[in-house]
């Protein structure tokens, strides 16, 4: 019984704070706290998960829960810092100018933060719960965690270059086409989906029940949106419409990967060179929605 209640409890912690912070952002009108308060939902469960029945005797494997746990921190330290910055920066979040008008929709918005902090962390729990005291174990896990630590650089270093990039007056109008990018047309997103399957592959060893193998979904969900809904399609089509008669930008989409770094496989985005007149039809406003999305690479709760 006490393995299974940190599944309960981190729900309650999860959504609870979902809830204060949510009807909070109600009363004071301000969407300026979520991100942040995501980023430390992820640190307060992982810790919980981590520390959760740590009187016992034996304390199973905690090395691999505490490295775990270190491993979704810093991941959301990052996230938690960069969009809390850039919100103070900005003076507000484009992406509830509708939501904040309407309490029921943003407190929506406040229960899809609480669903995607809970998916992300699932496989986690499992490693949490085990009661294991094998620690050769720990050796396979390491697998996973050089794999979160290699996305969690992509993703990092190809933020600080984007806004490195833009920061510069000179490149205002312009796409970024080195550092990163140079490989990879969405470094941060690839970054992003591989830090979560080496949390998958990191936990997967102490699973104790065959049933929390389809925890791989989690990543997997986090990857189709970013490959195929809110995520990489918008970009694409925003970059198509606002440098689509630029020959060069055809160049960097026809010779740089869209995702996975020197694989040109499957790519879905060509670039007619033919204007932006094809896509006045979507009413996309590429300069400030593409903008938006592209610094934020890891929040696909909303």
């Amino acid at each position: 019984m006490v393995a299974l209640n940190i599944f309960y409890v981190t729900l309650i912690v999860d959504f609870g704070l979902q809830l204060v912070f949510g009807v909070l952002s109600i009363i004071l009108k301000t969407e300026k706290f979520y991100d942040f308060i995501g980023a430390l939902t992820h640190i307060s469960c992982a810790f919980l998960g981590a520390f959760y029945n740590w009187n016992t005797s034996q304390h199973f494997s905690f090395e691999a829960k505490l490295i775990q746990a270190i491993c979704i921190s810093l991941w959301a330290a990052k996230l938690g810092t960069f969009l809390f910055y850039r919100v103070i920066k900005a003076g507000s979040d484009s992406r509830f100018d509708d939501a904040k008008k309407n309490p029921v929709v943003l407190l929506f918005y406040w229960f899809l933060q609480g669903v995607w902090v809970y998916l992300n962390i699932l496989p986690s729990l499992f490693l949490f719960h085990t009661t294991t005291t094998d620690n050769k174990l720990l050796y396979v896990s390491i697998i996973g965690w050089v794999v979160f630590l290699v996305g969690l650089v992509f993703e990092t270093v190809s933020d600080f270059q984007k806004t490195v990039f833009r920061n510069n007056p000179a490149n205002k109008g312009r796409f970024i086409t080195t550092g990163l990018w140079s490989i990879s047309r969405h470094p941060n997103y690839f970054g992003e989906i591989l830090l979560w399957y080496g949390i998958f592959i990191a936990a997967a060893p102490y699973f104790d029940t065959n049933w929390a193998f389809f925890t791989i979904l989690c990543p997997t969900l986090t990857a189709l949106q970013i490959c195929f809904l809110s995520g990489i399609p918008l970009l694409e089509n925003g970059g198509i419409k606002r440098w689509g008669n630029d020959p060069e930008y055809a160049k960097y989409v026809s010779s740089v990967s869209v995702l996975v770094p020197f694989f040109m496989c499957c790519e879905c985005y060509k670039v007619p060179l033919k204007g932006a007149e094809e896509n006045q039809a979507t009413g996309y406003n590429s300069t400030d929605q593409l903008e938006d999305a592209e610094v934020q690479p890891d929040s696909p709760n909303v």
